[in-house]
Order: structure tokens, then sequence, then C-alpha cells
């Protein structure tokens, strides 16, 4: 394949309203009029509302947040726009187009946010005004303004890493683009070995796809595993499912038919089902691991804390953030350009192996991987090891206190049954979170595809089947509920 020539672009020019010609001076004027009023205004509204003890209510802590927001939502833009009106075009760097668009979009989504919370302030102060103070009370205000920032946040960061992640060049003539790659998977291996590696693969794929089909079902029609943990093995057991349908089958094939081509659309689809859910399943395992010591350190408000409406936002908000993980990392590894290389180290299509190929410096799409393997890795590891600390503490200090209250709650019996769960919800982490960390922290430098490619085969060939028969097969409930299903169908047969 023929390499392209780009001319690459650093920085852009703001057009601006240089059509209008002599017009520019009257809408500078215009311009500066308005935004020295809004300036004033804003400032003159957050000063009366903190100075005035009168104010202070929820309806005018978000109009001061609201007045917070809208100026420094106006210093990011208009400034650029009334000097683009006296200086025709104006040059501005990518990263100081990157940075503005990152304020103007976190803010105006802030903007949005905060106008929805004041309608909701409103509706609660007059439609139910007996309660006003109870639910709006501070922590609820203080927690509508984090979500409004934290959804702008979330918003900005999905818009200019997509945005930027493009490739700002321009090809030169007779180039030609890259329409597939090759996955070289196992293609090094003699034809021998690799039938051994597809007996082996087709093996574990069977007995993962057989198991967490099984545990699905039991988990559905036996009501005495319809608890918080059994509901989250149930939807681990199917993330992992399509987890290991979005990557083996073509593996397997690749190891009977080496250097498979793959088209780009296809590369990237994959990638985005393997990234979505492969952060789905972190998140998941530290949604169980929480659930796990709100069992063990807090029993009594366990069915409170861990009511159904929890589990299913636990659940969503897993796959929410595997989505739009997923999102951002496919969009800035698919705008870069691909001309020369062509050949995928890897048995499947992975972030690094992509990176390597890409033909265009992406020192910036490094850091946000590393950025979002640190997000995806190191954060609900830490929870999750921070959850299990806490619960060996627990149990600890329940042994060292006979006859307590809690000591007839959780018997010997009971611990012994905690530790079993937790050691076999440990060791699928373990093995799950340090495989991937081994591929997805170490420095570029210190990357080897040919390591990485064996690493990768532990957690997405052996990681999935160590929840169906690790964490759930070996379970005495899970096995019961499965001797009841049997025994039930022959009974009935």
């Amino acid at each position: 394949m023929q390499r392209k020539n780009f001319t690459e672009v650093t920085e852009f020019i703001f057009l601006g309203f240089s059509i209008l010609g002599k017009h520019q001076i009257t809408l500078f004027m215009v311009f500066l009029t308005i935004y020295i009023l809004t300036l004033t205004g804003d400032v003159v509204i957050m000063t009366i509302i903190c100075v005035d003890h009168h104010l202070h209510t929820p309806m005018y802590f978000f109009l001061g947040m609201l007045a917070s927001s809208e100026t420094v939502y106006t210093l990011v833009s208009v400034p650029q726009m009334l000097s683009g009106l006296l200086f025709h075009n104006q040059p501005i760097s990518l990263a100081g187009c990157a940075t503005q668009m990152f304020f103007f979009v976190i803010l105006a989504t802030n903007n949005c946010f905060l106008l929805t919370a004041m309608g909701y302030d409103c509706f609660v102060a007059i439609c139910n005004p007996l309660r006003y103070t109870a639910l709006m009370s501070k922590g609820v205000c203080a927690t509508l303004i984090c979500g409004s920032f934290g959804t702008g946040l979330v918003m900005a960061v999905l818009h200019v890493a997509a945005m930027f992640s493009l490739p700002h060049s321009m090809p030169m003539p007779n180039s030609t683009a890259v329409m597939e790659f090759l996955l070289e998977g196992f293609s090094t291996f003699g034809w021998q070995h690799r039938l051994v590696f597809f007996a082996v693969f087709l093996t574990l794929y069977l007995l993962t796809l057989s198991g967490n089909i099984v545990i699905v079902t039991i988990i559905h029609l036996d009501h005495h595993l319809h608890t918080p943990m059994y509901f989250f093995l149930s939807m681990l057991s199917l993330s992992e499912t399509c987890y290991t349908v979005a990557i083996i089958p073509r593996m397997l094939s690749g190891l009977l038919s080496p250097q498979q081509p793959i088209a780009v659309q296809d590369c990237a689809t994959q990638l985005f089902f393997y990234l979505t859910f492969g952060i789905n399943n972190c998140f998941l395992l530290t949604a169980t691991g929480f659930d796990r010591y709100v069992a063990i350190c807090n029993p009594l408000r366990y069915s409170v804390i861990m009511s159904k409406e929890a589990c299913v936002q636990l659940a969503c908000g897993s796959l929410g953030i595997g989505l739009g993980m997923a999102i951002v990392q496919v969009t800035s590894v698919f705008g870069l350009p691909f001309c020369d290389a062509f050949v995928i180290s890897h048995s499947f299509c992975d972030v690094r192996p992509l990176l390597k190929l890409a033909c265009a410096d992406n020192t910036v799409n490094e850091i946000i991987n590393f950025v979002v393997s640190v997000c995806v890795q190191v954060l609900p590891m830490g929870l999750v090891f921070i959850s299990y600390i806490l619960i060996i503490s627990t149990i600890l200090k329940i042994a060292s206190i006979e006859g307590s209250t809690i000591l007839k709650i959780i018997s010997a019996e009971g611990r012994k049954k905690a530790f079993a769960t937790c050691a076999s919800h440990l060791t699928v982490v373990i093995v799950h979170y340090g495989c991937a960390s081994i591929i997805y922290l170490k420095l570029k430098s210190q990357s080897s595809l040919g390591q990485d490619r064996l690493i990768s085969v532990t957690y997405t060939v052996f990681t999935p089947l160590l929840n169906p028969v690790v964490y759930s097969l070996r379970n005495k409930e899970v096995k019961d509920a499965l001797h009841r299903a049997v025994g039930w169908k022959l009974l009935s047969s």
C-alpha cells in the first residue's frame, strides 16, 4: 500500500464577521456593551446573594451558581469574538482551540442543567411546599450542582477527545488510504501449535459460554438467588458472554486461517464492543465488592442500601461508563490516519497495536489511552481493595468481641461463607486487573506487542472462565439451586 504524505495543520484562522466589512465596528460596539452589562449584572447578583443572608435559599443559591457559570462562559468566547471584529483573520493554535472548546462545552452544558435544577426547585416549592426544606436540603442542592458540573465535564471530554483526535492535516495527491487491516494473530507459530491452541481455546470458550448461560438461567429461575450479589453475578455473566463473543470467534478463525483481513469499520466495531464490555466488567466487579462490603460491614442496613433501585443504578452506571470510555477510545484511535503499515500484531483489534500503525503523531492518543486505563483499572481496583481492607478489619473486630449483637447475627459459619465468597471474588479481580494493568498501564517504551499478545490471552480466554467456575459454580447456593432445577425437571418428566 502506498504511504500518504501529509501537511500538518498547527493552527486555525477565525473567519468571524470579516465578510461584513464596515459593519464590524458597529457590531463591536454593540457586543462590547452587551458583554460589559452581562459581566456587571452577574457580578452584582453574585455579590448581593453572598452578602445578604436573606437570599441564602436554594433558589438564589442556584441563581448565584448560574451567574458564576455564565460569567466564565462569556469570558471564554466573547473576548476572542470582539478581538476578531477589530483584527481580521486571527490565528489560534490547536491547543488554544481545544482549550476554548473544552470550557465552552463544559460551561454551556452546566448552564443547561443548572436551569433544570432551578425548574425542579420551583416545582418542589409550589407543588410540595410542606416538604420543601427536606427535599431541597443543602446536601441535595450541592449534589445537583456537582451533577450539573460533572455532566458538563463528561460531555466536554467526549467532544474534545472526539474532535481533536481527527487528523488535522492535508493529504497530498496520489495517496492510498488503508481500507483493511491484517490480524497477525498466532501466525508466527507452526500449524501444529495453532491446532493445539485452537482446541484449547475452543474448549475454554464453550465452557465459558455454557457456564455463563447456566448461571444466568439458574439465577433467573430460582427465587432463592434473587439477591443483589447474584444479580451482579448474572450481569457479569451476560457481560462476559458478550465480551467473549466479540473477541474469541475471530481469534479461533485466525488460528485456522492466519493473517485474516478485517475491514476498518469491522475493526472499529470489534474494538468498541471489546472496550464497552471489558470496562463494564471492571465496574461490575467493583459493584460486587461494594455489595460484599455492605453485607459484612453493615448487615443491618443491607436491604436498604442495596435496594433494587441501587443495584439497577450500579449496573446501568457500569454499562454507561463502558459506553462512554469506548466512544472516547474508538473515536480517538480511528481519527488517526493509517497509511503504510496495516498488519496488526495482535489476535484482535486493540488500542495499543492500532496506535503503533498510525502514520501521524499519536502523543495525545497515548495520553488519552493512559488516562482511560487509569480510570477503568486503577480506580476500580483501588476501591475493591479498600472494601476488602474494611471487610477484613470488620471481621477481625467481630471475632474479638464476644457476645456482641453483631456477633449473633454473623455466626462463625457466616463469616466462613463470607470469606469464601470474598476470596473467589478477589481471585477474579486480581487476575483480571493484574493482566490488564500490565498491558495498558506500562510505558510506551516498555511495550512489547508479542508479550502483550500472550498476556491478552489470559484476560480474554481464561479470565471469563473464572466467573462461572471459581466465582459461581463453586458457590454452595448456586449448586443447590442447580440441583433443585435438575431435580424438578426429572420429576416433571
